[in-house]
């Protein structure tokens, strides 16, 4: 039995057709797969890319392959790979209605809508939120390696 030119057409649209779902299907599986896992101690999510990050005296974004601060740091690649690495300890404890808290908008590249994560201080003790809103204990060195001071250029 010898197919026609018309049915070879069809057996190669549906073998495209099929793989197509196939890549679609395992593409849409490891996005949700990092969500759904639990990772205690990171600020954001394992792999994420940021393009942007607001914190309270400076806003870094990616431009290109460089990055650009206003107000200019010096070390703005070594503040970002803090953010996206460091590991805090969490903070099961209430923090108490004295507390002041800022807004911190990171915007993500596979995100449409920024993170926003919430900074606390009391009487120099902080803590954070992370993307999963669990509160995390930021200890003195972790503060400097997260949010720059604008008294040096090189924090």
């Amino acid at each position: 039995m010898k197919m026609s030119r018309r049915g070879w057409n069809n057996i190669i649209i549906f073998a495209v057709a099929s793989m197509i779902l196939i890549f679609k299907y395992v593409e849409m599986n490891e996005q949700t797969a990092p969500s759904e896992q639990i990772v205690v101690g990171q600020l954001l999510p394992q792999g994420a890319t940021i393009l942007r990050i607001e914190l309270p005296s400076v806003v870094i974004e990616r431009v290109g392959t460089q990055w650009r601060s206003e107000p200019p740091l010096e070390r703005s690649v070594a503040l970002i790979d803090a953010w996206l690495h460091i590991h805090l300890e969490p903070w099961h404890n209430a923090i108490g209605g004295a507390a002041s808290s800022q807004t911190i908008l990171v915007y993500l590249a596979n995100s449409a809508t920024p993170l926003e994560l919430t900074l606390f201080s009391l009487n120099q003790q902080y803590w954070i939120t992370n993307w999963q809103g669990q509160l995390l204990q930021v200890d003195s060195d972790s503060y400097h390696a997260l949010f720059p001071t604008m008294s040096s250029p090189d924090a």
